[in-house]
């Protein structure tokens, strides 16, 4: 069974803009009972919400810093607190810095994506995964990953790349994690028209401060990538039928297949010098079942 929303509320990080604000209206035009627009931003997320209720929808904006979990933590309860556990929660906050070769990427520029790609999407799913885990109506998470978590390397852009392999890799823990009644999915996106070029206008000034990226990228991105609506939509039809991974861009399937060859190949390799079976889930599988035999035999 996949996400069901309407009705319940929904809850999108980086709504403001972009992808995050199509996630917002989209769950809008599905039903949604009520709408938590946040972003760093309140102002844009403001935007976002207006819109939604122009549309007989109900939604409220909320600024929120992602890499704060005590924020996030009292974002999760106020929702819960006024709109009941939300049905679907959208870990959709992300930045990327000022393309550059990884050797020449400023440290503070890789630590600013870092924290907020990996520990704000972190800080996000624990948050509302929690609500979810501990209630007992059915939940979603979905969290935006890229076409870079599966296999697609970004030219001048490693700390972004790096950033949603890790996104993919822990939403893949946290489904084997999470109770039966609560799904999680990761959305795959290749270039999309938002804002996301133009990040650094609100980095921190520890990492750097404001700054405005090349405006040549802004136009690319909206001549060149799809719609965030089409993102959106494709999104919430693959977690309404319960999919894990959702890939919206088709091209990357091939940078995908070329990951897959390469690692068949290489295992291709070592399975001629050695097969011997490490496998670390089904060894700690049987370290635990070995465990609670014995206890019962005590």
């Amino acid at each position: 069974m996949g996400a069901q929303i309407k009705g319940r509320p929904v809850v999108v990080t980086g709504g403001g803009s972009g992808i995050g604000a199509a996630l917002a209206l989209e769950a809008a035009n599905r039903g949604a009972g009520h709408i938590t627009v946040s972003d760093v931003d309140v102002e844009d997320a403001q935007a976002v919400a207006e819109s939604i209720a122009a549309q007989g929808g109900a939604a409220a904006a909320r600024q929120c810093d992602v890499t704060d979990a005590a924020a996030v933590e009292e974002l999760a309860q106020a929702v819960a607190a006024e709109h009941g556990v939300p049905g679907l929660v959208c870990a959709n906050a992300g930045v990327m810095s000022a393309m550059a070769p990884l050797l020449h990427t400023a440290s503070s520029d890789a630590e600013w994506v870092v924290r907020v790609n990996v520990l704000g999407t972190i800080n996000t799913l624990q948050s509302f995964g929690r609500l979810m885990a501990d209630g007992q109506q059915q939940g979603w998470l979905m969290a935006t990953g890229s076409e870079h978590s599966v296999g697609v390397p970004h030219a001048n852009s490693g700390a972004y790349t790096g950033s949603k392999h890790a996104v993919l890799g822990m939403c893949d823990v946290l489904r084997a994690e999470l109770p039966g009644h609560v799904g999680i999915s990761v959305v795959c996106p290749g270039l999309t028209v938002s804002k996301l070029w133009n990040a650094t206008r609100q980095r921190p000034r520890q990492y750097g401060g404001n700054a405005d990226s090349d405006p040549g990228a802004g136009v690319f991105m909206e001549q060149m990538g799809m719609s965030a609506e089409t993102v959106a939509q494709r999104a919430f039809d693959a977690i309404a039928e319960g999919h894990f991974l959702i890939p919206t861009h088709y091209h990357a399937r091939a940078y995908a297949q070329q990951r897959a060859d390469d690692m068949a190949e290489a295992y291709d390799r070592l399975a001629e010098i050695d097969t011997a079976d490490y496998d670390l889930n089904r060894t700690v599988a049987t370290f635990l079942a070995a465990a609670a035999e014995d206890q019962e035999d005590r």
